[in-house]
């Protein structure tokens, strides 16, 4: 019997992270706009000479999360499981930040970001090898 950090299920399961990723930071990139409402922020309020300037920060956002997407499919792809696993743990200090920047920016919606963090560290520490 393989290890538990050689199965299918855990090495898709990342994958299918680096897919969501993916698919946020292809909306972010595509539709700013929509990527600040999930963020809760309130868009009526935005003067319209600073609208260039956060529409590009938001891409800048989408253009990272595609980046650390495509990392983790391409880990998955490439890699070993332990390398994966490293990945995803790493990955976990994006959506540990992003949620401390949506609380400050909005006042909440950080469990948002931090529901990912226990399901994030278990898939990792199973890719390391900690449950073999």
């Amino acid at each position: 019997m393989s290890p538990l950090s050689q199965s299918p299920l855990a090495i898709n399961t990342a994958a299918g992270f680096g897919v969501f990723q993916l698919t946020l930071g292809l909306t972010g990139i595509l539709r700013p706009y929509v990527m600040l409402n999930v963020w809760e922020v309130d868009t009526s309020v935005i003067a319209a000479k600073e609208k260039n300037l956060i529409e590009a920060l938001i891409q800048l956002y989408g253009l990272r999360n595609v980046a650390l997407g495509l990392m983790i499919v391409a880990v998955r792809s490439f890699a070993d499981s332990r390398t994966l696993g490293s990945v995803v743990m790493c990955d976990l200090i994006v959506a540990f930040g992003d949620g401390f920047l949506q609380k400050r920016l909005t006042g909440g919606g950080e469990w948002k970001h931090w529901s990912f963090l226990p399901a994030g560290a278990g898939l990792g520490m199973l890719l390391l090898g900690y449950f073999d």
